[in-house]
């Protein structure tokens, strides 16, 4: 995660390895750590996601402006057509149409532009992934067959990390289904204005009314491409560093090793291989511990926890707290199996704490557990 190099230059010295020996020699007491953003990195990534944000919301609002101002303007051009079918006569606006998807095909190649713009940023200025995971093409792979995995299937995929690891067109599928749900939210509430205002509600008042839910579909759309761009800055190294701590205590204890993967299992880790900040944690636990991805498991997590000594619990919970939270999000599934182990007394970290914890983590400051 280092600032960008002088003149892009690289090598066995490069601006990467020099950024440490400088805080040694300028600072009485360096405070940098590998999995920390520095100021540097964190400004870049917040400017990036202005820029960013700021363009695609105007995009949305652009969209529908330039899909029904010119309506308004050149009545004529957008004329029905005529289509006889069955001996049934039917007028279609074709016109409108076929305007339309011009209009979201302009719109998502735009918005995939800005975003990689962004991504590309954020991944040069943090020297992402060269300098951070050595693997990374082999992990895109892996993410992206989990991802196209028949059981990952569905149509109302709301994350961006099953979309972000398919071969091509990942992202170009994910915004079209933002701007689906976007056109989804703006009838629905075009439908609520009309059954409550009745034959009030003027046509540009239920036209426009997508102007505000374009531009927020868009914005989520892009904050969670950028987030993801992110994350994957700093887990990689995030991760090594706990693996490496957890190894060095328990790597020998025949207690603590086989709950590992009932850990992931029970956080439903080992469900989402399609995200990258699960796959690497769950990769790197695997080849640390000398675990076996064919040990069948138990299920029974909080039985086995509860049975093991307070020293082996506290490590486990270490473990899940950190597992939910390294990839930047805490789904409702999880919030779910904190609030069991909370209840069963397996977790002492309370909402607060692990809001706080990850609201840092989030901002740079790395993940303390």
């Amino acid at each position: 995660m280092s600032t960008r190099p002088p003149n892009n230059s690289s090598g066995p010295l490069d601006h990467l390895s020099m950024r440490y020996l400088r805080q040694v020699l300028d600072m009485s007491h360096p405070a940098d750590e590998p999995y920390v953003l520095n100021s540097i990195e964190s400004r870049v990534i917040r400017r990036t996601k202005i820029i960013t944000l700021t363009i695609t919301s105007l995009l949305g609002i652009t969209g529908v402006l330039l899909l029904y101002w010119p309506q308004y303007i050149w009545p004529e051009l957008f004329s029905t057509t005529t289509v006889r079918l069955f001996g049934n006569t039917h007028e279609l606006s074709l016109i409108t149409a076929l305007y339309s998807i011009l209009l979201v095909y302009l719109e998502i190649n735009l918005m995939l532009a800005i975003n990689l713009w962004g991504v590309k940023s954020i991944m040069e200025v943090c020297q992402f992934p060269r300098a951070h995971d050595a693997q990374y093409e082999r992990h895109l792979q892996s993410l992206a067959n989990a991802a196209l995995e028949k059981s990952q299937y569905g149509i109302l995929r709301f994350g961006v990390d099953p979309f972000m690891t398919m071969p091509r067109w990942g992202l170009t599928i994910f915004f079209l289904s933002t701007i689906a749900k976007a056109a989804l939210s703006t009838l629905i509430l075009k439908i609520t204005l009309k059954q409550f205002i009745g034959r009030y509600a003027l046509r540009p008042v239920t036209d426009l009314v997508g102007l505000p839910i374009y531009a927020l579909w868009n914005t989520w759309a892009s904050w969670q491409t950028l987030h993801e761009a992110q994350i994957r800055v700093m887990a990689p190294i995030t991760i090594r560093e706990f693996v490496h701590e957890l190894h060095e205590e328990w790597g020998k204890n025949e207690q603590f090793r086989p709950l590992i993967l009932e850990a992931l299992h029970y956080a439903s880790i080992l469900k989402r291989q399609y995200n990258y900040a699960h796959f690497m944690l769950t990769e790197t636990l695997i080849d640390r511990f000398e675990l076996s991805r064919t040990t069948p498991l138990t299920g029974h997590f909080t039985e086995q926890v509860l049975q093991a000594p307070l020293a082996v619990r506290r490590s486990l919970e270490r473990l899940i707290v950190f597992g939910v939270l390294v990839d930047g999000k805490l789904s409702l599934l999880e919030k779910r199996r904190l609030h069991e182990l909370r209840k069963k007394g397996v977790l002492t970290y309370s909402a607060n704490d692990i809001e706080r914890i990850g609201m840092d983590y989030n901002q740079g400051r790395g993940l303390w557990v």
